[in-house]
């Protein structure tokens, strides 16, 4: 790695600096991080896609979060460290939660260094941690992404040296650093939660394509289910559907039994995360209000569903069917009218073509399902058109690289 000019006298300076260091009292350590980290308001970035953007503010908008708003990374908020841990804690539809160091010009490598550098880095980042920086450029002087991250690198080298720089792929655990330059303005954020939101540590096993825990949770919020009502996964995979239906209805905190990547900053305020996720259970209902079925022709499926709620807390909250959903009549289980979610083998996990099979579905419902509501994803519009079931609103969302619509009607008489 090539140095800055400048930087070589800085890592002869850096020894003196660590000897300094070393002479620093914790005390004066925590009035720094005070000062600097956990005292002052810093603006965040909830990311998640444009279609989810809506749904993840109205769940931010239920917290104690500050003033949540609508931005280009998905929502975005100002306010303290311990925002951003409720923001990881609770929120269902988010993918990470990014906080905001530093924003600049930057026209150069040299002024993009010397920027940087001035940044903190030793109050925010561990040295036990790999550092695993990205960055975006567009229209910019500096038009080398590679530079850029470079750069970036040896700003931190010059705080804490080169320990916990950019480790091999078996690396788990990587602090992300997130270095956007556009127009010559240069925006650096800092990964908070680590492994992406969806990743509740509950899903060990799957069958098929799985449905990620954040859209299950997302399409159950679009369609309005809040737990008040039963519901009915005819197509449950290895459950991801119910178990995020248990876990909303019985209002537990999707990150409650997770680790996130704060914990490892030299800020984290350990008392203050008890004290969330202690309230956090304390407000969560000892069992689902309202049935929840899953129910999956394949066993094997069926099998993994249930170790997978059996790992989230909901085992005792969902009903595992092994059968056909077209044999499933909900009078004969004596439900009253709820939600029925459907994640068919659409797109390349289906051979045929499929608007046969939701003509199928549509027929099912209208038949045995009245006054139900329901969710169906579907790979295009003309499938989603075949289920003939009443009045629908289509929502396009992307999942698994693919283009797939999700038909939401139902619920007349």
């Amino acid at each position: 790695m090539d140095l800055l000019p400048g930087s070589s006298v800085l890592d002869r300076k850096w020894g003196y600096s660590m000897s300094n260091v070393s002479k620093t009292t914790s005390g004066a350590l925590s009035r720094r991080i005070k000062t600097h980290i956990t005292g002052p308001e810093h603006r965040f970035a909830i990311t998640t896609p444009p279609e989810l953007a809506p749904l993840c503010l109205d769940e931010a908008s239920s917290l104690d979060i500050p003033a949540p708003e609508l931005s280009e990374a998905g929502v975005e908020f100002t306010g303290r460290l311990k925002d951003a841990y409720s923001a990881n804690l609770w929120l269902r539809t988010a993918g990470r939660v990014l906080c905001r160091l530093e924003s600049f010009r930057a026209g150069v490598a040299e002024e993009l260094f010397y920027k940087a550098s001035r940044i903190p880095w030793e109050l925010w980042l561990s040295r036990k941690i790999p550092i695993d920086v990205e960055a975006g450029v567009h229209y910019s002087r500096i038009s080398s992404e590679g530079r850029v991250v470079e750069v970036i690198q040896q700003a931190i080298e010059k705080c804490i040296g080169r320990t916990g720089m950019v480790q091999g792929a078996g690396v788990e655990l990587r602090q992300k650093i997130l270095v956007r330059l556009v127009d010559n303005h240069c925006l650096i954020s800092l990964d908070t939660s680590g492994a992406h939101l969806y990743q509740r540590g509950y899903r060990l096993r799957h069958s098929g394509a799985p449905l990620r825990e954040t859209l299950a949770a997302a399409i159950l919020l679009k369609a309005g289910w809040k737990g008040e009502e039963p519901l009915v996964d005819g197509m449950c995979g290895s459950g991801v559907f119910p178990i995020e239906a248990a876990l909303l209805s019985r209002r537990i905190a999707p990150g409650l039994a997770r680790e996130f990547l704060f914990q490892k900053w030299p800020s984290f305020q350990e008392k203050t995360w008890e004290f969330l996720r202690r309230k956090a259970g304390e407000t969560a209902l000892p069992k689902a209000p309202q049935p929840i079925v899953g129910i999956d022709i394949d066993p094997e499926a069926i099998g993994i569903a249930a170790e997978n709620s059996g790992r989230a807390g909901t085992g005792g909250d969902i009903s595992w069917k092994n059968g056909d959903f077209f044999d499933f009549f909900p009078e004969r289980e004596r439900l009253r009218k709820g939600l029925v979610v459907l994640n068919p083998p659409y797109g390349v996990r289906m051979a045929a073509g499929g608007t046969g099979l939701y003509e199928r579905i549509g027929a099912h419902l209208r038949l045995n399902f009245k006054g139900w509501r329901y969710a169906v994803l579907a790979k295009s519009r003309l499938e989603a058109a075949a289920l003939g079931a009443g009045r629908m609103r289509l929502w396009n969302i992307r999942h698994g690289g693919l283009n797939i619509v999700v038909a939401i009607g139902g619920g007349e008489q």
